[in-house]
């Protein structure tokens, strides 16, 4: 019976520490999602693909063509539409551009937080819309002879698909799960060192362990993180990498994101170790003294 306690105790120490580990990782991913880290990430990601970034420069030149024709600027006449088009395209594969739209991208990201959290959202892809027509109107301007005659346009938001719907809807679920660890994993962790502490049949020590368990699980998380990236903190989640929280987490985090990670599984380790540590003394300090004859 004593071994069963023994080992028990043991098992609900690593589960705590874990959930407090676990706890400590969900924060940081949460908090990204909150203050707009994590779109920015996703958003900055999708415009390094080709892809979209040509259909953005598509379907930005298409508004542009009909806004200048609707202002009773007819280009095919002048000969100019491919000119103006290529020079619109052309500046969506920019450097400026992309911080232009990551910069609206910044600004709305409570629309992301939203579409994450949103219980009763329909499947499909995250789509961000951006207003082009002030840089469209700055890229206008630059062009020789139609910058001179052409009016101010206004150009209908374009959306731009930032995720597809199934990347999104693994990303929901995954937050879903990541939420509720950074609601209550700390607790629930605390309530099983707390078990722990009345099935243990070593008590003196067992603050100490409980201590070192949390540092060394939050140290071990800190050294996946340095020596193989987010990968390797999503490989220990249920269902690994691939499973509905890692492939969350994985998609949501970014280089940002993963400084501040390391920064709170260091501070987390740190305080395992010292409360470890001042345990482990008191505990020898008041060890009972062998008897002498």
């Amino acid at each position: 019976m004593r071994a069963l306690r023994t080992v028990l105790s043991a098992l609900l120490i690593l589960a705590g520490a874990s959930l407090i580990a676990l706890w400590a990782v969900s924060g940081v991913v949460v908090k990204a999602v909150e203050d707009g880290t994590a779109v920015h990430a996703i958003a900055e990601r999708a415009l390094a693909d080709d892809v979209i970034v040509d259909a953005v420069g598509d379907a930005i030149a298409d508004g542009a063509l009909d806004a200048l024709a609707d202002a009773g600027v007819d280009l095919s006449l002048l000969g100019l539409d491919d000119v103006v088009r290529s020079a619109i395209e052309g500046a969506a594969r920019t450097r400026d551009f992309r911080t232009a739209v990551l910069a609206q991208v910044d600004d709305a990201h409570g629309q992301f937080s939203a579409e994450l959290t949103a219980e009763e959202r329909e499947p499909g892809p995250l789509v961000i819309d951006i207003d082009p027509s002030d840089y469209v109107n700055g890229q206008i301007d630059q062009i020789p002879v139609v910058g001179a005659a052409a009016p101010e346009v206004t150009i209908a938001p374009v959306p731009v698909e930032v995720m597809d719907a199934e990347s999104f809807d693994d990303v929901r679920r995954g937050y879903g799960l990541i939420e509720l660890a950074q609601r209550w994993a700390l607790w629930a962790g605390l309530a099983l060192i707390v078990l722990g502490l009345f099935v243990t049949q070593r008590l003196r020590w067992f603050m100490a362990k409980a201590g070192l368990a949390v540092g060394v699980i939050a140290g071990a998380l800190w050294l996946a993180l340095r020596w193989w990236g987010v990968d390797g903190i999503a490989a220990v989640l249920p269902g690994g990498a691939d499973g509905t929280a890692g492939s969350a987490l994985v998609r949501i985090v970014s280089e940002d994101t993963v400084a501040m990670l390391e920064d709170r599984l260091s501070v987390i380790a740190l305080i395992g170790f010292a409360v470890a540590a001042v345990f482990l003394v008191v505990a020898l300090l008041t060890r009972p003294r062998a008897r002498t004859a």
